[in-house]
Formats: structure tokens, sequence, C-alpha cells
């Protein structure tokens, strides 16, 4: 499929709406979906144009990927067959020999994409911090971080350190399982990339590409662990378009630039507990099985790569696979990609975040000031739990919190593992449960 980059949806060859870009010079951008949902462009001008590459990720960020929740249980039985055997006799008998089948109770997806908070302003862009084991041009990860030892391994003098340079090299084991922890830390309990974790570096997390962004966010971040720190929202030492710029005078022929979509807000971890806990209630087999919980996004990455035969092809699965099974790609490609100079090369230092639930800042308040006097000056507030106090003044909640999203679909998908259901297509509404139309259900 091919699709125009001016929206998600768009039809293939048809352009940019060019009077939208905030640049005179007209282009177009092909962008091809695979089967598994990435976006790929080999667009030319994307390649020589930081601008334009710039421009083209602040667009693709106003679509926010896919959110989708998968269950499914399956339990295993012994049936019984009629099976020919040699007798020892030259000819053959029957017997009865026993093989175990896997039965699947049910299986449906629930599409969470409608809870994501729409930004008319945009998602934050956020940039990987500079001491962050990521890709950075090359095909081993990287920090960009000034050296504090000198030549004989001794520590250096302040006055020697050059500070505000910007110093890359490869990243240590450490660092990269450092990396990975975090990410996984953050995916679990619902946490953006730009937040502080108690213990790690300054450093480590990311940043946020402009300042009204990091105003805008600025204790923002909901969820229920509290020992994180979102204040101190950081410069990125590059930007997005300086990161643009430099993918675009790398000469690699495999080169690319991937931006990646998360999402936020929610303790998926917590929630894939109960939503496990309240399916066992009601599955024949939950006594002795676990049901398959999985949070997944679709349309989450974003990838520029050049304009060349090699990358084109590598770009398709099924040739790759192919090239896999000839040993064309494990002999020759990836010695290529992997270690020639004009070879293989990835940007992974930006993405954008899309945000369940949120604080957001009441411009009417003053710093210092109390939930409490706030409502008295500002009548009428719907629920005090839906505000509190920051360095800034007073926020408010916005979105739906993971508990409110289960209060409302349990009994669906109680009723869905009850009745077996078998429907790989996402379902976007809960099914009307007893009592839900009148007044005051839902508390």
């Amino acid at each position: 499929m091919v699709q125009s980059s001016n929206n998600g949806k768009a039809n293939e060859g048809e352009a940019y709406d060019n009077d939208k870009l905030p640049s005179d010079e007209p282009f177009n951008s092909e962008i091809h979906i695979r089967g598994d949902s990435h976006l790929i462009s080999h667009d030319p001008h994307l390649n020589e144009d930081g601008d334009a590459l710039h421009r083209f990720l602040l667009e693709q960020a106003a679509f926010p990927p896919s959110f989708l929740l998968s269950c499914s249980g399956t339990h295993q039985e012994t049936r019984t067959r009629q099976a020919q055997v040699p007798n020892g006799q030259g000819g053959t008998r029957s017997q009865t020999e026993t093989y175990p089948v896997t039965i699947t109770d049910f299986a449906f997806t629930i599409n969470l994409t409608q809870c994501i908070i729409s930004e008319p302003l945009g998602p934050p862009i956020y940039i990987a911090g500079d001491r962050s084991a990521i890709s950075r041009g090359k095909t081993h990860l990287e920090v960009d971080e000034a050296p504090t030892k000198g030549a004989d391994g001794k520590d250096l003098e302040m006055s020697q350190i050059q500070l505000g340079k910007q110093f890359r090299r490869k990243a240590t084991s450490e660092e990269k399982d450092a990396a990975d922890t975090r990410a996984h830390r953050l995916e679990l309990v619902g946490l953006p990339p730009w937040v502080h974790l108690p213990g790690e570096p300054l450093g480590t997390q990311a940043t946020v590409d402009s300042d009204e962004a990091r105003h805008r966010f600025q204790y923002s971040v909901h969820g229920v662990d509290q020992t994180f720190d979102d204040s101190g929202l950081q410069v990125p030492g590059e930007n997005l378009r300086q990161w643009a710029d430099e993918y675009c005078r790398s000469k690699k022929m495999l080169k690319e630039f991937n931006f990646h979509k998360i999402v936020y807000g929610w303790n998926l971890a917590e929630l894939r507990e109960e939503i496990a806990r309240m399916i066992k209630l009601h599955w024949s087999h939950g006594g002795s099985h676990q049901p398959d919980i999985k949070f997944t996004l679709e349309s989450d990455v974003v990838s520029v790569r050049p304009d060349n035969w090699l990358s084109r092809i590598l770009s398709r699965r099924l040739v790759k696979f192919l090239l896999w099974v000839l040993l064309i790609y494990p002999l020759v490609i990836w010695p290529y990609k992997r270690f020639g100079s004009g070879g293989g090369g990835e940007w992974r230092v930006a993405g954008s975040a899309y945000a369940m639930a949120k604080w957001v800042h009441l411009e009417d308040s003053v710093p210092g000031e109390t939930v409490e006097s706030y409502s008295q000056r500002v009548p009428p507030i719907p629920s005090l739990r839906t505000l509190r106090a920051t360095p800034k003044g007073i926020s408010r909640l916005e979105g739906t919190r993971e508990g409110e999203w289960f209060r409302e679909w349990e009994g669906t998908i109680a009723s869905f593992v009850r009745e077996k259901r078998i429907n790989r297509t996402p379902v976007t509404m809960p099914s009307n449960q007893p009592g839900a139309v009148l007044d005051g259900y839902r508390g």
C-alpha cells in the first residue's frame, strides 16, 4: 500500500497539501505501508533536505499509533484416533493412539486508540538523552558524553573537561543494559521517556524538543508511582532539525531514520494483572491456565530510507526472506551493512508521545495556590480528585484512567470469555450492561 504523507489514509498518487507546509518549496512524498503497519518512505528529497525531513516527521507525528489489547485463552485436550501400524508379519494392524489438541476458548481484541488524548497543538517530540545508549548513525549503540578520564586512565579535573561539546562514543554493555531496563520499566508503568527516575544519572532521560512543549508538559505526567521527576524537562543537545540534517549529510547506502511513537499514562502491568484475574473468574479453565494478554502498538514506526535499489528491496519482507534463504543476506549484505564504511547506519534518536491520561495546567491558577482555595475562587469544580497543586499552580486531570476504563469494560470482557468469543476484528465499544443507561450508574 502506498499513501501520501499528508495524512494517515490517503491514496496512491496523492501529494502533500503544499498550502499547509511551512515552506514555499513544494514536494511530494510517497509512503509504503507494510503488512506489519510499518510506514516506510524512500523519497529522495527526504534523504537530501533536512528541512523537508524535519517537516515530514512533524507531519507524521500528528497521527497517533493504534493501541490494541488482545486477550486469548487455550487449553489442551487429548484425543484418540485409529492408526495403522506394522504387525510384524509384513502387514498392518489397527491401533488406538492418543494425541494432544490445542483448543482456543476465546480470542478477542479491543481497540484502545480512542482513549488517546487529542493534542490540538501536537504531541511532544522527545529526543534521546545524551547519556542514553541508542543508535546515533552507526550500526552499534552510542552515547554523547564528554570523557571524564584522560588517556592515562586518570580522572580529569573539572577545568579539563570540555563541557557542552558532544563526544560520541560506543556504549558500554552496562549502559546498554541500563537502557533496556529503563525502557521496559517505563512501558510497564506507563511513563514517558522524559521523566527522571530515582538513582539514574542525569542525561539518561529523554529531552523535549521545543520550549512550548517543555512548558506544556512540565508536571503533566499522571502515574500512581510518584517517585519519578518531570519537573525539569531538558533542552536537547541536538534538536530534531539538527538530527535530520545529520542524517541527510550521510552518504551511506543503507542508512535509515526511525521515528517511534509511544503511548503513556496507564500502568499496563497492573492493568494486565487485573484483566487476567477477572478473566480467570469467568473462564472454565481459569483455575489451571493463564490467559494470554498483550498490549500492542500498530503504525508506531516511521522510517526514512535511501532511494536506491538495495535499500528498496530490503524494505520488502518477502524479498528479504528469500535473500536469507539463499544465504545472500547473511553472507554478503549483512557484512556490508554492518562493517562497510558506506553500508548501514541507524538514527533512532526521536519520537512522539501520546497520553492516555495526563495533568493539564490551568492558566487561571497561580503558583502556591491550593486546590481548596482554587475551587472556592473558580467554581464550579466537578471533583476535587481531578485537581492537584504543582509549583506552577493547579492542574486538572484529563483523559481516561486505566481504572475507569476497566470499570467500563470488565462486564464486556467477562461476557466475551463466557461466550467463548473468537473475534480478531478489534472491538471499539463495550457491550450494554444492565443499568448502564441509568443516571448515576457510573458514579
